[in-house]
């Protein structure tokens, strides 16, 4: 289930075709955002509108809840999936493999019914700067080397899960075609629901091995403005809860995310302080050398735009200046009521 930029969500579908994949099911939780014509003219995309008619028909009504949405819609493409294997993810996670995917899978015991791809990270390097909204390089977890995640990110370093902004649960491919399986938003678990609960009890619901030689790559924030705007977004939609001794939490995200959206709200207002919180999600050289040393970095590179120009047979804009442009006609006062702008690369 997306909703995206559509320049997103054809780089997003072009590139998983890129990979191999015979189908990818979109569903539009706006089913009047622009561009579905583009979407349309990828072969192998199944898009679903999700109209009132079409909730009404499945569920009596929309679900408020965003991950009941998912849930529901990944299901449903798991119902039609025709292939042999289902991946289900977000439309800024791109998977990265060392080999070509089928083969990957090919080499999985018939006896795996699902294995997990694990995360990595892009970041962007300040010495560089971004053109387009694919530059940058990718972080993976440092969960064994603490100090070299200190000395790259400060005081901030507790804003990170093991060095990553985002979740390090990763994403799961499931055999297609089997009734006893259904999709949740990190893997499958028994269509039963009294025997999910039941492993869910006792703590044994897992992804299964990891798919040797694969990354899913999670563009967290296209670009440093969306990023924050992400951030405060989440805050004022999602109220957070105020524990014991005043630690600021939201609910099903990790103390390090929490912490960075309650960042981003606090310091809204103060352009400066904004920007220091961009450390996080772009590295000056001395970061970079020091994640590098300590084999936080994964030397691949994704950039769907050629992708893009195979299927669609036509260029599209992925320059920074468009993408942000659109964030601000779409969230003008917003961004402008708590300073965003003025933190953003030339801002200020």
């Amino acid at each position: 289930m997306v909703a995206e930029p559509p320049e997103l969500l054809c780089a997003f579908a072009a590139h998983y075709l890129s990979l191999g994949a015979r189908e990818v099911h979109l569903f539009l939780d706006d089913p009047e955002q622009p561009g579905i014509d583009l979407l349309k003219a990828l072969p192998h995309v199944r898009l679903t509108l999700c109209t009132d008619q079409y909730w009404q028909r499945l569920a009596g009504q929309r679900p408020v809840n965003q991950v009941m949405r998912q849930i529901i819609n990944a299901n449903r493409a798991y119902d039609r999936c025709r292939a042999d294997w289902f991946f289900f993810c977000d439309a800024d996670e791109f998977l990265t493999a060392e080999a070509p995917v089928a083969q990957l899978l090919r080499a999985v015991p018939e006896t795996v019914l699902q294995c997990r791809v694990p995360m990595a990270e892009r970041v962007l390097c300040s010495q560089e700067g971004q053109a387009h909204l694919f530059d940058g390089i990718f972080r993976v977890p440092l969960r064994e080397n603490p100090d070299a995640l200190r000395a790259a990110y400060g005081d901030l370093a507790d804003m990170t899960t093991h060095g990553l902004t985002g979740h390090l649960a990763g994403k799961t491919f499931t055999r297609a075609r089997r009734s006893d399986l259904r999709i949740r938003l990190h893997l499958s678990v028994p269509a039963n629901p009294e025997e999910e609960a039941r492993l869910r009890q006792a703590g044994a619901l897992r992804p299964g091995p990891d798919l040797a030689g694969s990354r899913l790559v999670h563009f967290d924030g296209m670009t440093p403005l969306h990023w924050h705007l992400k951030m405060l977004r989440f805050y004022l939609e999602n109220p957070p809860k105020v524990q014991a001794g005043g630690k600021v939490v939201f609910a099903k995200r990790t103390p390090a995310r929490s912490r960075q959206v309650n960042a981003v709200y606090e310091r809204a207002g103060d352009p400066a302080a904004l920007r220091r919180l961009r450390r996080l999600i772009e590295l000056d050289p001395d970061a970079r050398a020091i994640l590098e040393r300590a084999g936080g970095l994964l030397p691949a590179k994704i950039d769907p735009r050629r992708s893009v120009r195979h299927y669609l047979k036509q260029d599209l804009p992925f320059d920074v200046a468009t993408f942000d442009a659109r964030l601000r006609a779409r969230h003008g006062p917003l961004i402008a009521e708590y300073g965003l702008d003025e933190a953003a690369p030339g801002g200020g």
